[in-house]
C-alpha cells in the first residue's frame, strides 16, 4: 500500500510537470500569437493613418511646386509599400487577409502612379464632364483603401479577442491542473509521510522488543551458566567428599587384606594388588574430574594459581607444548571475572585438543589499568568459516563459544575469535580496576609433556 501510494505520488508529480510544461508552451505560443496580432493591428493603423492623412491634407499644387514635397511622396510610397510587404509576411497564415492586402497593394500602386502623374504636371481636374477627374479618383480610391484597412483591422480585432480568450483559458487550465495535481500529490506525500512515521515507530518498538529479548536472553544465559557453575561445584564436592571417601575406605580395606595375605601363597593376592591399583586410579580420576568441574584452587588462591595448575595438567594429558605467560597481580581479581576467565581458558584448550590438531599453544594473561586480557593462540588447522560466520552473526551452537561470549558480556567484556591457516586465536577481555602498575612483570613458562 505504501509503495503503491508513493509510486502514484511520483506519477502525479511527473504528470504535473509534463502538463505544466505543455501548457506553458501553449501559453507562450498563444502569447506570441496575441503579440503578433497586436503588431498587425499597429501596422494597419499606421497605414490607415498615412492614407487618411494624405486624404485630409492632399494639395497637388503644393506637391507640383515643391520638389521636396514630391520627393516626400516617393518616400511615402516606399514606406507604405514596405508596410504592406511586412503585413503580407505577418498574415501568411491568414489567406483572406492576404487577398485583401494584395488588393490593397494594387490600389496603392495605382494611387501613387496617378499621384506622380499629377505632380509632374498632368491635368488632374478635367475641363469637361466627359473626362474622368483624377483627383476625384484618388480621393475615392483612398476612401476605398481606408474602408479596406478598417475592415481588416476589425477582423484582426476579432482574432485578437479570440486569441486572448484562448490565452486566458490555457492559463486558467494550467493553474487549475497544476494546483489540482500538486494538491493531490501533497496529500499523497502527507499520507506517505504518515506511513513512514508509522513504519519508523513500528521498527522502533520492534527494536526495543529485540533489545529486551536480547537482554532477557543474556540474563537467562547468565543464570543458566551460574546454575551450571553451582551444579559443577556441587558435583565436584560430592565426588570428592562422597565417592572419594568410599573409594578411600575400599582402598583401606583392600590394603588390610593385602597385608594379611602378603606372606601367604593365596591365589587372591594378585587380585588384591590389581584391585588396589585400580582403586588408586579411580581415586585419581575422580580427583581430576572434581578439579576440572570446579578447581578448589580457583576459590582458594585465585585465577592465576588455578590457570597454572590446569595448564600443567592439560600439557600432560594432551601431549602439547604450552607457553604460559601470566601477569602476577597484587590483589585478586573479582570472583566473577576469575571464574569467567578460567572457563574461557578451559573451553578454549578443550576445543584445541578436540578439533585443532595443534602441537603448540601460547597463553598470555595481561592486566592493564582498566582490563584483564586472556589470549590463547594455537598452531592448529583453525576454525571453519561456517562456525566463524555463525559466531560473528551472534550464533555459534552449543555452550562453547556462545557460552564464553555470554559469560564475558554479562561482565561487560568481549570475546574475539580469529582464525587462519596458521591456527586460531581467542582473545577475551574483562573490565577490572584490580590491576596495579606496580605488579611484577609477567614471566614466561614453557610446559612440555613428560
Amino acid at each position: 500500500m505504501r509503495w503503491g501510494s508513493l509510486i502514484l505520488t511520483l506519477i502525479l508529480l511527473s504528470m504535473t510537470g509534463v502538463i505544466g510544461f505543455v501548457t506553458v508552451q501553449r501559453v507562450n505560443s498563444s502569447r506570441a500569437q496575441v503579440l503578433h496580432t497586436y503588431k498587425v493591428r499597429s501596422l494597419l493603423k499606421d497605414l490607415r493613418a498615412d492614407i487618411g492623412e494624405g486624404h485630409a491634407n492632399f494639395d497637388l499644387y503644393q506637391l507640383s511646386r515643391n520638389p521636396d514635397e514630391a520627393l516626400q511622396l516617393d518616400q511615402q510610397d516606399t514606406e507604405q509599400e514596405k508596410v504592406v510587404n511586412e503585413l503580407l509576411q505577418l498574415t501568411r497564415d491568414n489567406p483572406p487577409q492576404q487577398r485583401r492586402l494584395a488588393a490593397l497593394k494594387l490600389l496603392l500602386a495605382q494611387d501613387f502612379v496617378q499621384l506622380r502623374a499629377c505632380v509632374t504636371g498632368a491635368k488632374c481636374i478635367a475641363s469637361d464632364s466627359s473626362q474622368p477627374d483624377s483627383l476625384a479618383q484618388i480621393y475615392e480610391r483612398r476612401r476605398t483603401m481606408s474602408r479596406m484597412l478598417l475592415e481588416m483591422d476589425s477582423i484582426e480585432d476579432d482574432l485578437l479577442t479570440t486569441r486572448l480568450k484562448d490565452w486566458d483559458r490555457l492559463f486558467v487550465r494550467m493553474v487549475a491542473t497544476s494546483v489540482g495535481c500538486f494538491a493531490l500529490a501533497l496529500l499523497l506525500l502527507v499520507y506517505n509521510l504518515r506511513l513512514l512515521l508509522d513504519e519508523i515507530e513500528r521498527r522502533r518498538k520492534l527494536e526495543i522488543l529485540q533489545q529486551q529479548n536480547t537482554q532477557s536472553y543474556r540474563m537467562l544465559s547468565a543464570r543458566i551458566l551460574e546454575l551450571q557453575d553451582v551444579e559443577h561445584r556441587k558435583i565436584a564436592r560430592e565426588l570428592h567428599d562422597s565417592v572419594g571417601q568410599y573409594l578411600a575406605a575400599v582402598k583401606i580395606n583392600l590394603g588390610q587384606l593385602s597385608r594379611d595375605y602378603i606372606n601367604s601363597a593365596s591365589p587372591w593376592f594378585p587380585r588384591l594388588s590389581e584391585s588396589l591399583e585400580l582403586v588408586d586410579r579411580a581415586i585419581g580420576e575422580i580427583r581430576t574430574i572434581s578439579h576440572l568441574l570446579h578447581p578448589p584452587l580457583l576459590d582458594e588462591l585465585g585465577f592465576h594459581a588455578a590457570a597454572r595448575w590446569y595448564v600443567e595438567g592439560f600439557a600432560q594429558r594432551s601431549g602439547m607444548t604450552i607457553d604460559l605467560r601470566l601477569t602476577e597481580v597484587t590483589n585478586r581479581l573479582p570472583r566473577e571475572i576469575e571464574l569467567a576467565l578460567f572457563r574461557v581458558l578451559q573451553e578454549s584448550l578443550t576445543n584445541v585438543h578436540r578439533h585443532a590438531k595443534a602441537t603448540h599453544v601460547e597463553i598470555d594473561v595481561d592486566c592493564t589499568d582498566d582490563e584483564v586480557i586472556l589470549q590463547i593462540q594455537d598452531n592448529g588447522k583453525g576454525i571453519t568459516d561456517r562456525v566463524l560466520e555463525s559466531f560473528r552473526a551472534g550464533g555459534a551452537g552449543g555452550i562453547g563459544l556462545a557460552g564464553m561470549r555470554e559469560r564475558l558480556a554479562e561482565l561487560g567484556g568481549t570475546l574475539e575469535v580469529k582464525s587462519g591457516p596458521c591456527g586460531a586465536r581467542v582473545r577475551a577481555t574483562a573490565p577490572t580496576r584490580e590491576c596495579n602498575p606496580s605488579d611484577p612483570p609477567p614471566e614466561k613458562v614453557t610446559l612440555e609433556p613428560v
